[in-house]
């Protein structure tokens, strides 16, 4: 099972959140969608960094904070999950698009975006690991103060 993990798919489904597409043929890059075809790419960088921790493949390693590359074309890939490509930031760009024509509108894919984004978090697949607490000879505690 293939996910389109293009920034065309992210556009296109947040376009047919605000019902913005074509009606003869559902296409969403149209004259009257050209305002948030050139919004699309910059508000999505600007979203990268809040979701992709909510995503399962965000793995920190050595003190450092992972990131996603920069966005620069439609065909561009996102690495990450399907949760977050198919819910979580369409949501938020359907939101940062009706800013200022529907406020409103807005502010209901705005906490759409905030609930899907904490649902991914919370769903998110966790690892276990032993902990080294590094207190060695101290077994049964023989030698504790009680």
């Amino acid at each position: 099972m293939a996910i389109d993990k293009t920034v065309q798919a992210v556009f296109d489904r947040a376009i047919y959140l605000i019902n913005w597409q074509q009606d003869t043929d559902g296409a969403t890059k149209t004259e009257k969608t050209k305002e948030y075809q050139a919004r699309a790419i910059g508000l999505l960088n600007t979203l990268l960094d809040a979701v992709f921790p909510a995503s399962d493949n965000y793995r920190p390693a050595g003190g450092m904070r992972p990131a996603l590359p920069d966005i620069r074309d439609f065909t561009d890939e996102l690495e990450l999950d399907a949760r977050v490509l198919r819910d979580v930031l369409p949501n938020g760009l359907a939101a940062k698009f009706l800013t200022e024509e529907d406020p409103a509108l807005s502010n209901y894919f705005q906490q759409c975006y905030e609930r899907s984004l904490a649902e991914a978090r919370y769903n998110a697949p966790a690892t276990f690991e032993d902990i080294d607490t590094g207190c060695g000879g101290i077994e049964l505690g023989q030698f504790g103060r009680w």
